[in-house]
């Protein structure tokens, strides 16, 4: 329950929920939800204009150019003549929802093979010459 409220964030929804009742106290409703006081009172920032126009120019160019990074989206628009950091535009995309599109890790990763074969020579012990010879052709992909 807490998770939910703390991610949707929207504090009316919260002033609801947790109301002045004449049986149980706003502190201990609080306590129940697992939610600081302090959350009841808080004000969200609004945006500032200046950071609403940056919004939809980089909105504009990441539907253009959905592999643009934050390094990329800086040069962009630096090269637009806007001076501006990678922390703030890091922080207007984390806002914004977007995420390039880049390879993920673990790609690598074997997918769903049919078959796995085991390495036949991890406990052999090599003794001579020629006894291990050619090529390692335990792995076998497509």
């Amino acid at each position: 329950m807490q998770e939910g409220l703390r991610a949707a964030g929207d504090h009316e929804v919260l002033k609801k929920i947790v109301a002045p009742r004449p049986g149980i106290s706003q502190r201990r409703q609080c306590a129940l939800l697992g939610l600081t006081r302090s959350s009841l009172y808080y004000k969200p920032v609004i945006e500032k204009p200046e950071n609403l126009a940056v919004m939809r120019i980089m909105d504009q160019e990441f539907l253009e150019h959905p592999t643009k990074g934050v390094e990329s989206m800086v040069d962009f628009l630096v090269g637009l003549g806007i001076l501006i950091g990678p922390k703030r535009v890091r922080r207007l995309l984390r806002k914004m929802g977007i995420m390039a599109i880049y390879p993920k890790r673990n790609l690598s990763k074997l997918g769903s093979a049919k078959y796995v074969h085991s390495y036949k020579l991890r406990k052999l012990e090599i003794t001579h010459s020629n006894h291990v010879w050619c090529i390692d052709i335990t792995y076998y992909g497509k």
